[in-house]
């Protein structure tokens, strides 16, 4: 069977960094490329996680009280004007509140 996978370079990545993926594949008996793979995935998955935190950089809650409960009321008065919210905006309301509050617990 033929190997159909490109090899291909980035460069203005230092030695030391080269070596460190090579010690720490190593260490997980991966191909260099395979670690390198796993770890940019990870920390895509990080960065997008990082959104769904309950708290934002600066140490403030990301989601407040405000927030859930003004969602709340938009989605009553649409109620109220006969127009069904779409279920994909209720779960997220539902989603602000239980986040809102986790953090009034906390």
């Amino acid at each position: 069977m033929e190997d159909t996978t490109k090899t291909w370079g980035i460069r203005g990545i230092s030695a030391d960094v080269r070596q460190a993926v090579i010690t720490q594949s190593q260490k997980q008996g991966m191909k260099a490329g395979e670690w390198l793979t796993v770890a940019i995935l990870e920390k895509i998955k990080q960065d997008r996680n990082a959104g769904k935190a309950l708290v934002a950089p600066n140490g403030k809650p990301a989601v407040s009280a405000e927030d859930a409960s003004a969602i709340l009321a938009l989605l009553e008065r649409l109620q109220g004007m006969g127009i069904e919210p779409p279920d994909r905006m209720k779960r997220k309301a539902v989603t602000l509140v239980r986040r809102s509050m986790m953090l009034m617990k906390a």
